[in-house]
């Protein structure tokens, strides 16, 4: 999906399979206001696209800003033996494309910004859940290493932090334990984190947390994927009483899930 300062550009395909961009002539800025494209990745063909809508706007020799909602290919962060550095490979074509700025929803690791030219990272789940609002009842737990690494600057009291172990052939999660913290009984548990797939981590933890004895578990994700379907988070019995997420990836309706606001144009003024 791609919007250009607001309006959805329509793409379609011909009988051939071939990309067909329809002209967004209209929706180009060309007074000196800020061009801004906004891009959800759903498959590699939007990056066939990205070539064609870029290469339209620079016929209008307009600067553009590029807001990233999620960065394809973030997990591939490092060069695996047997595999290729695709995430480097993608950083690359972006910065081809020469936008004049680019700005990336919550990054998988920090290889992201610094394979990107021009970038800033943007941190909604810091936005959804200020310590300043949180009541004395309430426990941030970090689920992983990464967690803690990304929002344990943000202030927050009544800490914990969980560590797991993985098989490194499978990546099958082997163990999970409290690692640092107490988990208060009777508390409200929030697990945060930028990304949820299945979701076999978050739902390990929110059992060691139910089990602790707290009284409400929610979880608050920038993304999402189609996969926590596939998984045990959404079921009745789950621990996790609601999902808390943005529509970077998808927006199927459930009752566990709700889909958070996210304005773009805020995040592109502060960058400025």
């Amino acid at each position: 999906m791609f919007k250009l300062n607001g309006y959805e550009i329509q793409t379609e395909r011909f009988a051939n399979n071939e990309a067909r961009v329809k002209d967004f002539e209209h929706c180009i800025f060309t007074d000196g206001k800020q061009n801004v494209l906004e891009f959800k990745y759903f498959n590699d063909e939007d990056l066939v696209l990205l070539l064609f809508i870029k290469q339209r706007i620079d016929e209008f020799k307009v600067p553009c800003t590029l807001f990233i909602w999620y960065m394809s290919y973030s997990r591939m962060d490092r060069k695996i033996e047997g595999d290729l550095f695709n995430l480097k490979y993608i950083c690359n074509y972006i910065n081809w494309l020469n936008f004049e700025k680019i700005i990336v929803m919550e990054p998988h690791s920090d290889k992201t910004m610094q394979l990107l030219e021009r970038a800033t990272a943007v941190y909604p789940v810091k936005d959804w859940i200020k310590p300043e609002k949180l009541s004395n009842d309430v426990q941030i737990v970090f689920p992983d290493k990464g967690a803690v690494a990304r929002y344990s600057d943000c202030g927050y009291k009544n800490i914990c932090v969980m560590q797991k172990t993985r098989n490194p052939f499978t990546g099958w999660i082997t163990d999970m334990h409290l690692k640092e913290g107490n988990i208060i009984p009777g508390s409200k548990c929030i697990i945060i984190d930028d990304l949820c797939g299945t979701g076999g981590t978050m739902y390990r933890a929110a059992n060691i947390l139910e089990a602790a004895g707290a009284s409400e578990i929610y979880l608050v994700v920038s993304h999402c994927e189609k996969k926590v379907f596939d998984g045990e988070l959404l079921k009745e019995e789950s621990p996790v009483k609601k999902i808390y997420t943005s529509k970077s990836i998808m927006s199927i309706e459930h009752p566990k899930i709700q889909y958070m606001d996210i304005d773009v144009m805020r995040y592109v003024n502060e960058s400025n």
